[in-house]
């Protein structure tokens, strides 16, 4: 906890333990400062799978998609997966749950913790999913004739890997602000609802669905 006079501030926490600490304390900022130390929990406990996966290292194939149709079905399953957990994390983060959780904005004691730990493991467990998608995609084998296919639909998971990165440095980043507001004085605190900011590439995307249709 950082402190400044008589305030004290929650911080990001590395383990549980500090986590389980700061619950009981409950210093200012804690209902944000624990979520985002959940999620950064979550997020660093998969990071290096992740950059094995965006940065392309070797992997030993472990499924082999022996013709043109099945690589089809493989590649538009995938890409609806995707979809689906970008819509389902969105929605989420905009429902009335998320909200609830966090109580009044400038009562923190209306919040529920476990409320919030929940709705952060829940976010956790969409970006695990992800993950799993993704290199499912790259342990799959394929015919030359699809290996560029293949790629690009890993080219288009990679790239919302890539979107909740930057969700997760939007957490942290709102979580600061909100620190040194509070530290500054100010009472009546409002921190700014996190969302997923996605990037479409619309080039890839056709081009994917173009291929599958001919090979359909």
């Amino acid at each position: 906890m950082n402190r400044r006079g008589a305030i004290s501030v929650a911080v990001i926490v590395p383990t549980p333990e500090l986590l389980e600490r700061m619950l009981e304390e409950k210093p200012a900022c804690w209902t944000w400062a624990a979520f985002a130390s959940t999620v950064f929990q979550r997020w660093a406990a998969v990071e290096q799978r992740k950059v094995d996966q965006v940065l392309g290292s070797p992997v030993t194939p472990t499924h082999k998609l022996g013709t043109g149709s099945d690589v089809a079905q493989f590649v538009i399953g995938h890409m609806r997966d995707v979809d689906g957990i970008v819509a389902q994390v969105s929605a989420f983060l905009s429902g009335p749950a998320f909200r609830e959780a966090f109580g009044a904005p400038d009562d923190e004691d209306s919040a529920d913790a476990e409320g919030i730990i929940r709705a952060a493991h829940h976010l956790g467990d969409c970006y695990e999913r992800l993950l799993e998608l993704a290199e499912e995609c790259r342990r799959c084998s394929v015919s030359a004739q699809y290996a560029e296919l293949l790629h690009d639909c890993v080219r288009f998971v990679n790239q919302h890997l890539q979107d909740f990165g930057g969700f997760v440095n939007d957490i942290l980043e709102n979580l600061e602000d909100l620190q040194k507001r509070v530290m500054l004085g100010e009472r009546l605190i409002h921190c700014q609802r996190p969302a997923l900011h996605t990037n479409t590439d619309d080039r890839l995307i056709w081009s994917i669905l173009d291929r599958v249709r001919t090979i359909e």
